[in-house]
């Protein structure tokens, strides 16, 4: 129960700041993709966000969906380095994440 308590506390404060983060497509992606990285490898936060932003760049300049998405992976995989939840857990989540979904954010982001 306390463990629930501090989840909840956690994800209330990251939603007040996740303004700062930028990774995910919509705010409640955003809050979510934070929360992972809050949680397991907290000071990896700012890398996973340079990854993102250059990734959401990448996009922007409609570069290529496949060549944007590898160097994200290859930013995240970076970034990852020496934290074992992010290189194992998060890191190839976000990666799968916009491979898998990422169609719809690239084709916006070319409007």
């Amino acid at each position: 129960m306390v463990l629930l308590g501090l989840r909840l506390l956690l994800l209330l404060t990251v939603f007040v700041s996740a303004s700062a983060f930028t990774c995910g497509s919509g705010r409640f992606q955003n809050v979510v993709a934070n929360i992972f990285i809050s949680l397991d490898c907290k000071s990896k936060l700012g890398k996973f966000d340079s990854c993102c932003k250059t990734h959401d760049r990448c996009y922007d300049r409609q570069r290529g969906r496949s060549k944007c998405d590898n160097a994200f992976c290859s930013c995240l995989a970076k970034a990852a380095k020496g934290s074992w939840a992010c290189e194992k857990v998060d890191s190839p989540a976000f990666c799968q994440a916009v491979k898998k979904f990422g169609d719809k954010a690239y084709k916006n982001a070319g409007k």
